[in-house]
C-alpha cells in the first residue's frame, strides 16, 4: 500500500476513532437498567488465575499493575492516578477482584466490595476511561465469576445497588460491543455477556446472540492452523483463554457453544503447546510475554485437546526438542504491515530452554517500559540471531502522521522466508534462511541448526551469501550474533579465552565455542512483564565480515555438567 493510502486510512481512521468514542460516551451516559436483576440465578465458576501474593500487596496498599507500581497511603484504589494506560485499564477491568479473591479471606472480601461500590459511586453514571466495550466485559466477566466472593454478607439494599449497576453495564454493552476492534478487545466485551447471560435468567436472546458473534469473530480472525495475523503468541494465548472460558461456562449452564468456538479451540490448542517452553511460559515474539503464570497450562487442560502440530510450523515458529532441551525459532516474516505494531525484526531468531529453566531468551516485549525501551528490543540486535552492523532484517517505519495513528510499523521486512526440517540417526536438522538483507546488502541469511538426539549439543552456522540477482554484494561488512543470556545464568569467559562457561541455577553447565568470528561477553538487558525495572544480564556477541560476497560463523553451544540431584536423607531402618 502506498505512502498516500495509508496517509488517507489514517485520517478516516481518526476520524472513525473519535465517532466511536463519542457514540461509546453518548451510550454509556444513557446506559439504564433495561430490566430488574433481582438474584444470581447461576453462579459461573472462577476461570481466572489470581495471585496470593498480589492479593496480599493489595491489601498492604501496593498496587501493582500493567509493570507499574504504587504505594498508595489509602486503600481506596480510586484515590491514587493511573500513571498508564494500562494501569487504568487494569484497575476498571478488575483484575484485581482475582487477585483479591484468591486471597479469601475476610478483609480481601470487604476490600473487594468497598472498591466495587467507589466504581460505582465514581463512574457508574457513564463517566471515567473505564466504559469502553472490552473493559466493560471484562469488568462483568469478573463480577459474575466471582460473585460468590463478592456478593457473601452484603446487605440487602447494596446487593440491589451492585445488580442494578449491573444491568445498566449490561445494557450498555449490549449495545456498544460492535464498536469494539475486531480481535481479543470484541471478545472481551462478548465474555462478558456469556457470563452475565449464564448468570441471570431471562437472558436467553442476548446469550444466544453473544455465542453467535463470537463463533463469527473465531471465522473471522483465526485462521484453520490456529494462528492469527500478529503472530503474537501472549495474544493468541489471550484469545484461547477467552474461548476455553467461553466453551466451558456456556457448557456448565446446559447451554451449547457455537460450533466455530468449539472448532477453533481444537485449531489452538496443538499451536499453543509447540510454543511453549520447558518452563511452562510461552516464547517472547512479536511484542508477546511469557504470559501469565500458569495461565498456558490451565488453557491447555481446559481446551480437553491433546497433540501438537508434528511436522509443521506453528504460527511460523518451528519447536526443536531433545533431552531436556526445547527450541522455539522463528520461521516466518514478521506479521503484516497493518498489523506490525508490536511486530519485531526477529526473523531465524531462537529462544531455548533446557529443562524448566529459561537460558537462551530474547530481550523480550518492551512496551510496559516505554516506547524506548520497546522500539530497543523490536530490533534484530535485541533477539538471538544474526545481523549485519546494526541494520535490521525489518526496518521500523520513521515518526509520521501514520506512525502516530497506527504506531510504528514494521516496513522493509523479509518477503521470502525458506524452512526445511530432517531427522537423522544423530539428532534433527534445521535449515531457514530469509532475504530481509538483499535489498541493502544484496545477501541472504542462511541459519543451520542441529540438535542432537540427546540434547547435550547444539551446533549453528549462520552464513551469508550473495543473492543470485545481487551479485555486487556489499563485501567487508560487519556482522555480529547475538546470544542473550537468561539473568538466571551465571556466565564467564574461560581462562585461555576460547569458550564462555555457562552455570545454571541447578549447577548445570554449558559451554559455548565458535569458529569464524571473534566473540565476547557483553552486557544486556532482560525486560519481563513480572519485574518492574529490566533486569541486567548478559549476552554472548560474535561477530565476524562479509568478504567476497560471503561470510560465516560455526558455533556450538555444549552441555558438559548435568544438574546436580536434589540430596535426599538416608532412609532410617528402624
Amino acid at each position: 500500500m502506498s505512502d498516500l493510502r495509508w496517509k488517507i486510512r489514517a485520517v478516516l481512521t481518526r476520524v472513525n476513532r473519535s465517532k466511536t468514542a463519542a457514540q461509546n460516551r453518548m451510550l454509556a451516559k444513557r446506559a439504564k437498567p433495561d430490566v430488574r436483576l433481582e438474584k444470581f440465578d447461576h453462579y459461573p465458576e472462577p476461570r481466572s488465575i489470581g495471585s496470593f501474593e498480589v492479593g496480599q500487596e493489595l491489601l498492604q496498599g501496593k498496587f501493582v499493575f500493567a509493570g507499574k507500581k504504587i504505594e498508595g497511603s489509602t486503600k481506596t484504589i480510586w484515590s491514587i492516578a493511573a500513571p498508564s494506560d494500562g494501569f487504568s485499564n487494569e484497575m476498571h477491568g478488575f483484575n484485581w477482584l482475582d487477585d483479591l479473591s484468591a486471597v479469601g479471606s475476610k478483609d480481601a472480601r470487604l476490600l473487594a466490595q468497598d472498591w466495587v461500590r467507589g466504581w460505582i459511586r465514581y463512574y457508574g453514571d457513564g463517566s471515567g476511561p473505564g466504559w469502553t466495550p472490552a473493559l466493560t466485559g471484562r469488568r462483568l466477566l469478573r463480577i459474575c465469576a466471582h460473585a460468590r466472593f463478592l456478593f457473601r454478607g452484603l446487605e440487602p439494599d447494596i446487593k440491589t445497588d451492585l445488580l442494578t449497576a449491573i444491568a445498566i453495564q449490561l445494557n450498555y454493552l449490549g449495545k456498544s460491543w460492535r464498536h469494539e476492534v475486531a480481535g481479543q478487545p470484541r471478545l472481551e466485551a462478548l465474555t462478558g455477556l456469556i457470563f452475565a447471560g449464564v448468570s441471570f435468567s431471562g437472558r436467553s436472546r442476548s446469550l444466544l446472540q453473544a455465542n453467535k458473534a463470537i463463533g463469527d469473530e473465531c471465522a473471522s480472525f483465526i485462521d484453520e492452523s490456529g494462528s492469527i495475523a500478529t503472530r503474537n503468541p501472549e495474544e493468541l494465548l489471550e484469545v484461547f483463554t477467552l474461548l476455553t472460558w467461553v466453551c466451558r461456562t456456556l457448557e456448565d449452564a446446559e447451554a451449547i457453544p457455537d460450533p466455530r468456538i468449539i472448532a477453533a479451540i481444537e485449531e489452538i490448542a496443538p499451536t499453543m503447546r509447540c510454543l511453549r517452553l520447558g518452563d511452562g511460559s510461552l516464547t517472547r515474539f512479536h511484542g508477546g510475554g511469557r504470559g501469565h503464570e500458569g495461565r498456558l497450562d490451565q488453557a491447555l487442560s481446559d481446551s480437553r485437546v491433546r497433540g501438537v502440530r508434528a511436522g509443521e510450523l506453528a504460527m511460523g515458529y518451528d519447536r526443536m526438542t531433545a533431552g531436556r532441551v526445547t527450541i522455539l525459532l522463528d520461521c516466518a516474516s514478521p506479521p503484516p504491515l497493518a498489523v506490525s505494531r508490536h511486530g519485531h525484526a526477529s526473523t531465524l531468531a531462537f529462544e531455548m530452554s533446557s529443562g524448566r529453566l529459561p537460558m537462551v531468551v530474547n530481550c523480550g516485549a518492551g512496551q510496559l517500559f516505554g516506547p524506548d525501551w520497546e522500539r530497543v528490543c523490536r530490533a534484530t540486535g535485541a533477539h538471538n540471531t544474526i545481523g549485519i552492523g546494526a541494520i535490521s532484517s525489518s526496518i521500523l517505519a520513521e515518526q509520521d502522521f501514520i506512525s502516530r495513528t497506527f504506531g510504528e510499523r514494521l516496513t522493509e521486512m523479509p518477503k521470502h522466508v525458506n524452512h526445511s526440517r530432517e531427522q537423522g540417526l544423530h539428532g534433527s536438522l534445521l535449515v531457514a534462511s530469509h532475504d530481509g538483507y538483499v535489498k541493502d546488502f544484496g545477501v541472504i541469511h542462511q541459519r543451520r541448526l542441529t540438535l542432537s538426539i540427546d540434547g547435550r549439543e547444539i551446533q549453528g552456522v549462520d552464513a551469508f551469501f550473495a543473492h543470485g540477482k545481487h551479485q555486487e554484494a556489499v563485501s567487508a561488512r560487519a556482522f555480529t550474533a547475538h546470544f542473550h543470556l537468561h539473568p538466571d545464568i551465571k556466565a564467564a569467559l574461560s581462562k585461555d579465552g576460547t569458550k564462555i562457561i555457562m552455570q545454571l541455577p541447578n549447577m548445570e553447565t554449558w559451554e559455548f565455542t565458535q569458529n569464524g568470528a571473534k566473540f565476547s561477553l557483553e552486557d544486556s538487558v532482560y525486560l519481563d512483564q513480572r519485574n518492574l525495572k529490566p533486569r541486567a544480564t548478559k549476552q554472548i556477541v560474535a561477530s565476524g565480515a562479509i568478504v567476497e560476497y560471503a561470510g560465516q560463523i560455526t558455533w556450538m553451544f555444549k552441555r558438559v555438567q548435568d544438574a546436580e540431584r536434589p540430596k535426599i536423607a538416608p532412609r532410617l531402618t528402624p
